[in-house]
């Protein structure tokens, strides 16, 4: 993956407007949660790249297996930290399955958009998350929608924007057919 100043343009945008949606509070102030979230932002990034990477070498769903397999073990691991891990009831198992399995349609999705396109135009659509579940918050729990939370998604879609057309414009010039040739009758 080459850093392009139009890929580097839109990472910061983008960033400033997760930042306008999370609104971390005032500047200079690293909070514990912030800390984490940017170490996963730093996590995430190096995840994208090293599956861009074994996209080219592995099939998609083998990929896939691994990182279920990997995260059921962190999983399991955290969950018995405290030596008394519960297993769902029977009402809560249903929801438990329907929730595992979109995890794992996610990152058949992500892994596929991987192997297809640049992890930089792939990654920054993700951010598109952070709007869209605000708007899930608003529908299904009823939480207010914030003015700022539109402002930021504004933002993280402009810098989708940035990111996407600079990628057009650059596999147009890129595939572009050369010019039209001279024959040379003799």
């Amino acid at each position: 993956e080459r850093l392009t100043r139009s890929r580097a343009l839109s990472a910061l945008v983008g960033f400033i407007g997760v930042l306008v949606v999370a609104r971390p509070g005032s500047l200079g102030v690293i909070t514990p949660g912030l800390a984490a979230a940017l170490l996963s932002a730093v996590a995430f990034a190096a995840t994208a790249l090293v599956t861009k990477r074994l996209t080219q070498v592995t099939p998609v769903l083998a990929i896939l297996f691994w990182l279920a397999a990997m995260q059921t073990g962190l999983g399991l691991l955290c969950a018995g930290w405290d030596g008394d891990i519960a297993l769902p009831d029977r009402r809560t198992l249903p929801w438990v399955v329907v929730l595992g399995l979109a995890g794992l349609l996610a990152h058949l999705g992500l892994t596929k958009a991987l192997s297809l396109a640049a992890a930089a135009v792939v990654t920054p659509l993700d951010f598109m998350r952070l709007p869209l579940i605000a708007v899930v918050g608003m529908w299904i729990y009823h939480e207010p929608l914030d003015p700022v939370v539109l402002v930021g998604g504004a933002v993280i879609f402009a810098a989708n924007w940035i990111n996407i057309r600079a990628e057009t414009q650059f596999r147009s010039v890129t595939a572009a057919p050369p010019g039209p040739q001279r024959h040379v009758i003799d």
